[in-house]
């Protein structure tokens, strides 16, 4: 079956056949694209995507960005909903960033947001002046392709962010220089553009940013406050929270939030936005290593291991407390995981 003018499955139209080939499981791509050319060619084109979207086909799947020991090499693997570990994806163009962002828009498309790159010749961002980035690019799975954005309208770091009602909202930040922002920016995808927005200007960096009931939750590092966005009508309220968070990692899930905070060591931190409400979870220690970055797989919370052979451990929500932790067998990183983000496409 390697003729390019035969049909993709002998006895059906064409149309029918590409019904039929989208909807395998991604996991057996790599087979059935050896059956012949064509297969190979149509589960690699856009036209294959926009052919699964019509038949509802969607497949989640946790894209996972990752640094080598060095620090020199980062990288992308991709698990499906089995844990099968589907490959790479594409390097984001330009030269290698810290403190970027990572979102999804679409429910498909991962966009990178930001960073910083060190001046030639630096050693920290502490005592060098750094580059802070305006760039954004885009990841559609359907093209396996970056493609560039609009800028942002001031470069930024270490800021917070979130996408609420399809528009991606960033959060304060640090500028080159190390300039403390104190304004915020919203990006609309279908009209690819930037707008800046005013904030509460408050003296913190990071933290948390989410969405919840369809407003902006935002909490800085240091601060006790959690400032709301409502878009609808443009304004923002205080909330105090009357706990001051340092977190350096967390995830969503269920509507709620989990951080790792440098302030309680050996615990997971959550917090309800409906109730207002912190709490706290222990973390099961393990020898030689330490728990790094937070992600979300199949509705549950995942602790990824900066050592121990990059381990990593899921919180089960639906189990008893007893036994709502276990070591994640599927999910196994081949480096240090620097944060990840869950597609469906």
């Amino acid at each position: 079956m390697d003729s390019s003018s035969s049909s993709l499955i002998p006895g059906l139209t064409d149309d029918a056949a590409e019904l039929c080939l989208s909807r395998a499981p991604r996991c057996n791509f790599r087979t059935i694209s050896q059956v012949c050319k064509r297969w190979k060619t149509f589960l690699r084109s856009e036209h294959f995507a926009s052919v699964r979207e019509l038949t509802g086909t969607v497949e989640e799947f946790m894209c996972v960005l990752m640094e080598s020991e060095c620090g020199r090499d980062v990288y992308w693997e991709v698990f499906d909903a089995s844990g099968n570990k589907l490959g790479q994806i594409p390097p984001v163009p330009g030269p290698l960033k810290r403190g970027f962002g990572v979102a999804v828009l679409g429910g498909g498309k991962i966009v990178f947001i930001g960073g910083y790159t060190e001046v030639e010749g630096s050693s920290s961002i502490n005592s060098t002046i750094v580059s802070a980035s305006a760039d954004v690019y885009e990841f559609d799975p359907a093209s396996n392709r970056w493609r560039k954005l609009a800028d942002m309208n001031i470069p930024r770091y270490n800021f917070a962010f979130a996408v609420v009602n399809g528009l991606l909202y960033v959060i304060r930040g640090y500028s080159t220089d190390a300039y403390s922002l104190s304004n915020s920016e919203v990006y609309n995808p279908e009209t690819n553009q930037w707008s800046l927005m005013d904030c509460p200007n408050r003296p913190v960096w990071r933290g948390i940013a989410f969405s919840f009931k369809s407003k902006l939750y935002a909490v800085g590092n240091g601060s006790r406050f959690i400032d709301i966005y409502d878009p609808k009508t443009e304004t923002w309220e205080e909330l105090d929270s009357e706990q001051s968070i340092s977190v350096y990692s967390y995830t969503v899930v269920r509507n709620k939030v989990y951080f790792m905070d440098r302030n309680m060591p050996g615990r997971l931190g959550v917090f309800d936005p409906e109730e207002n409400c912190w709490s706290s979870v222990g973390v099961p220690p393990r020898a030689g290593g330490f728990w790094f970055r937070l992600g979300e797989w199949n509705s549950k919370v995942l602790l990824f291991s900066r050592v121990c052979g990059h381990e990593t451990l899921m919180y089960d929500l639906d189990k008893e407390d007893g036994s709502k932790w276990r070591v994640c067998d599927q999910i196994k990183p081949s480096a240090s995981h620097l944060t990840s983000v869950l597609i469906s496409f």
